[in-house]
């Protein structure tokens, strides 16, 4: 009879075990054994419910509420969920069976069961993403393909109860044109592109549409943007405050220089015509120094005056074909008398496929020139500033005009010219080095009382350079000196070309 007993508690699917009319184990089968990690010699004889400490529910362990007890007490018990204890200590999560079971010596029970710790994990983990979405402050819907709404978490339910409904009894915080992006969500089986706004009473919401694969449902997520828009909207007007102001306060500059203009020009004039005339030595220091400080003055009404038309867009560009290394050689003139006086070498070296005619705006570029070389031999206490000049051709390229292609530009014989201002100067500090070229900045604040200057001329020169659809750069070592190198764009007259 126990053979046959035990045959059939193997044949089970499940976990089992047998008990007298005590509540005393008397078999179980393979499968029980597994899981609670006890054989048939360690429970054989014993309660099973004080052994397993079988609990209804979490917490509660009472023989009242055993199953098996009831069973033996002549009740029912459906099928349900309880907790064992295993011989490792852990309390088990089961789902159970318990029938009666005669005996020849009373009614005893069959408790059938079946782990349920992989089942539960997984409830839980669907409890806690159903909590995600029922938690979020985002709005969270599920439509049908006729974009009627299924659910909605309690921050959409709380946008219904705030918008309400349209006449087409769709929430009105939804796109007006809920119906065709459904479809077409549903059609493509995938997000709709772009960003879906919706403006409501003050409000304004963005909408995702996602389809829910393997399902006619459409997911919506709308997310409240009105605190963002405000934003925008208080940015947009800040900037174009923050542009008046500028224009009023760059106006205002160029008004005071050129008012400048006229009675520095004037200064300078007289000085020329003092220096000419028979003065003592000291006479004719005293001269100078009114002329250095007058050019210096002119100086700075000029970079206010040309900041000021870069800004408003008023410097127009002025093609015309010239020599170029004459011009090379009268920009750098001045310069290398500038040099000599601080013991400094100016070299300029030009490659020779550099053309010797072009065509630019030479204005512009001498302007560029005259930044980088003041500044180098400014900052250059001893050594030299050497100026480097070739054909770029690596840029010619990859820097032209959007729109244009390669032979666009083969076809007019543009190119790019590289310049580069190296100097042996003070350098510049790495975290500086973008800094410069900003309007009014310097890469040290001592710099300006030390050297003087507006920290306006790199930010003239970039201008200028990024008008021409051009680049400029620098690259430097603190205390070891710099290199400030841009790309002009020039064509080659024709008949060069030739």
């Amino acid at each position: 009879m126990r053979a046959i007993t035990r045959l059939l508690l193997e044949a089970l699917p499940s976990g089992a075990l047998i008990v007298d009319h005590h509540g005393r184990v008397t078999a179980l089968n393979t499968q029980a054994e597994l899981l609670l990690g006890w054989g048939m010699p360690a429970l054989e004889g014993q309660s099973a419910h004080e052994f397993l400490e079988c609990r209804v529910e979490e917490g509660q362990n009472t023989s009242d509420n055993c199953p098996i007890g009831r069973v033996l007490r002549g009740g029912s018990v459906e099928p349900a969920r309880a907790w064992i204890r295993c011989r490792d200590e852990s309390l088990k999560a089961i789902e159970y069976h318990c029938v009666p079971y005669p005996t020849l010596r009373g009614l005893g029970a069959i408790l059938t069961f079946r782990d349920l710790t992989r089942q539960m994990e997984l409830e839980k983990d669907l409890r806690r993403l159903a909590t995600i979405a029922e938690e979020s402050p985002i709005a969270i819907v599920e439509i049908n393909e006729d974009a009627n709404l299924l659910h909605a978490n309690p921050a959409m339910m709380c946008l219904v109860e705030r918008f309400g409904f349209t006449s087409a009894a769709r929430p009105a915080v939804l796109p007006s044109n809920i119906e065709t992006l459904t479809a077409q969500c549903l059609r493509a089986q995938t997000e709709v592109g772009g960003i879906i706004e919706v403006s409501i009473g003050g409000n304004h919401y963005e909408w995702k549409l996602v389809p829910v694969k393997q399902e006619q449902l459409v997911r919506g997520y709308g997310i409240d943007v009105t605190v963002r828009k405000r934003v925008e909207i208080e940015l947009v007007e800040a900037k174009a405050r923050a542009e008046v102001a500028s224009r009023a306060k760059s106006e205002f500059l160029a008004n005071v220089s050129d008012e400048l203009c006229s009675p520095i020009t004037d200064i300078l004039k007289m000085a020329e015509s003092l220096a000419e005339g028979c003065l003592s030595d000291p006479q004719l220091e005293y001269v100078k120094t009114v002329q250095s400080c007058a050019q210096s003055l002119a100086t700075v009404v000029d970079d206010i005056l040309d900041m000021g038309a870069l800004e408003t867009g008023e410097l127009a560009r002025e093609i015309i074909p010239f020599d170029f290394r004459a011009f090379m050689d009268e920009t750098a003139a001045p310069f290398i008398r500038c040099a000599e006086e601080k013991g400094l070498q100016l070299t300029i070296a030009i490659a020779d496929r550099v053309p010797l005619r072009v065509q630019s705006d030479h204005k512009r570029l001498k302007q560029v020139l005259d930044k980088l070389l003041s500044n180098a031999i400014k900052f250059t206490e001893s050594g030299e500033v050497t100026v480097e000049v070739d054909r770029d051709t690596i840029s010619t390229h990859r820097y032209r005009r959007d729109g244009e292609s390669k032979n666009d530009i083969d076809a007019d014989n543009t190119f790019y010219v590289f310049f580069a201002v190296r100097d042996t100067g003070i350098g510049i500090a790495a975290e500086k080095q973008m800094e410069i070229f900003e309007r009014f900045s310097q890469a040290d604040g001592s710099s300006a009382k030390r050297y003087g200057g507006t920290g306006l001329g790199l930010a003239i020169a970039k201008h200028l350079v990024e008008q021409m659809e051009g680049k400029i750069g620098v690259e430097s070592d603190l205390g070891r000196g710099s290199r400030f190198w841009f790309i002009w764009p020039v064509q080659q007259e024709a008949e060069q070309a030739e």
